[in-house]
C-alpha cells in the first residue's frame, strides 16, 4: 500500500477521529454535536437524507425523526455495527467511502458530512460524489472546526486541509452549489473554565503538545469539560439548543465561532 493510500485509511478509520457512543464525554462535548445535528436535521423534513461518514449513528436518530428515509455510511465496519445495535434496521447503512459513494444518481435530497471533510485526503471528490447523487435543488451540509477561531488547533496529525468561513465556500461553490454559512459555539463569551484553560492550550498548541493517546485525550478532557458522562448512543432526546446558528458572510474569515457551517444547494 502507499503512503498516501497509509494516511487515508488511517485518517478515515481511526478510532480517535470521532465522539463515540457510549464512550466517555463532557455535557458541553455532548450539546456541540446536538447542536450540529440539530442544524442539519432542520433541511430534513419529508426528504431522503444521507449521512455520510456517520460514525457510531449518534445523530442518526435525529436525522431519522424528519426524514422520509435516513441512509447512513461510514468506512469502518466497526462503527456501523454500533450502528445497527443501537437502531436494528430503521436505517439503511452502507460500507462506503466518503469519495467514491454507492448511491445512484440524483436519488438523494440532503447530503450530510459533519467534523471529517479536514480528515479527507480528496474533499473535491467527496463534493463531486455528494453533487452527483443530489437531485436538483438539494442540499450539501458541511460542518468543520473553523481554522480562523483563536483556538484552533492545526497541529493534528491526521488533519489533510483547514477550513474556515471562507475555505468551504469556495470549495463547496467551485462545484456548482450556492453556499450558506453559519457559525456556532461563540467563543466570545467562554465559560470561566474556558477562560480559565484557554492560555494553557494555545501554549500546548504552539508547542504541538496535544496528546495523540486516547487516555491523554480522556485526562484532558476531565479538564476542560469537568464531569464527563457517557456519550448517548441516539441523540434523539437531547433537547434543541436554545440559539439559532449565526448566519456569515461566506466571504470573510469568522474570528468568533469554534465551528463554521456550510449549506449547499445544488
Amino acid at each position: 500500500m502507499r503512503k498516501t493510500d497509509k494516511s487515508r485509511e488511517k485518517s478515515l478509520t481511526g478510532p480517535a477521529i470521532t465522539d463515540v457512543a457510549g464512550e466517555p464525554a463532557g455535557r458541553v462535548q455532548i450539546e456541540r454535536l446536538v447542536e450540529r445535528y440539530h442544524w442539519a436535521a432542520s433541511y430534513c423534513d419529508g426528504r431522503v437524507v444521507l449521512e455520510v461518514a456517520c460514525g457510531t449513528g449518534q445523530g442518526l436518530g435525529l436525522l431519522r425523526s424528519r426524514a422520509a428515509r435516513m441512509h447512513g455510511c461510514d468506512l469502518n465496519e466497526e462503527n456501523l455495527q454500533r450502528v445497527r445495535w443501537t437502531y436494528g434496521s430503521k436505517v439503511a447503512l452502507t460500507q462506503a467511502d466518503a469519495q467514491v459513494l454507492p448511491f445512484a444518481t440524483e436519488s438523494i435530497d440532503v447530503v450530510i458530512l459533519l467534523e471529517t471533510i479536514y480528515f479527507l485526503p480528496d474533499a473535491h471528490s467527496f463534493i463531486s460524489e455528494a453533487r452527483r447523487v443530489l437531485r436538483p435543488g438539494g442540499r450539501l451540509l458541511v460542518s468543520s472546526i473553523n481554522k480562523d477561531c483563536p483556538d484552533f488547533n492545526p497541529n493534528h496529525p491526521l488533519y489533510f486541509a483547514h477550513y474556515g468561513a471562507p475555505d468551504l465556500a469556495r470549495a463547496i461553490g467551485r462545484m456548482g452549489f450556492e453556499t450558506e454559512c453559519f457559525g456556532i459555539i461563540p467563543m466570545d463569551q467562554p465559560s470561566f473554565r474556558t477562560r480559565v484553560f484557554k492560555p494553557l492550550k494555545q501554549l500546548a498548541i504552539r508547542l504541538n503538545l496535544i496528546p495523540d493517546s486516547m487516555q491523554a485525550r480522556l485526562f484532558l478532557k476531565r479538564i476542560v469539560f469537568g464531569r464527563l458522562e457517557r456519550m448517548p448512543h441516539d441523540l434523539a432526546g437531547e433537547p434543541a439548543p436554545s440559539a439559532a446558528p449565526r448566519p456569515l458572510p461566506c466571504n470573510q474569515p469568522d474570528r468568533i465561532h469554534q465551528v463554521v457551517l456550510c449549506a449547499g444547494t445544488r
